[in-house]
């Protein structure tokens, strides 16, 4: 019986990954921090308010 075995090298495709995931949640995390300090906190509260509400978990 023949057994054939195929190696290909993806060492190039998951570096490729590993960088877009990091230059994604870099460019996520930098973009919250940047909206969450330009917006006003009555504004943010109010919509983290009625998200907690809206999932039914009690806040007060």
């Amino acid at each position: 019986m023949r057994s054939i075995s195929v190696s290909k090298d993806f060492s190039g495709a998951k570096l490729w990954l590993r960088g877009s995931v990091l230059v994604l949640a870099g460019f996520l995390a930098f973009s919250t921090i940047y909206v969450v300090g330009l917006e006003p906190m009555v504004y943010l509260h109010d919509t983290f308010h009625d998200i907690r509400h809206s999932t039914g978990f009690p806040c007060h």
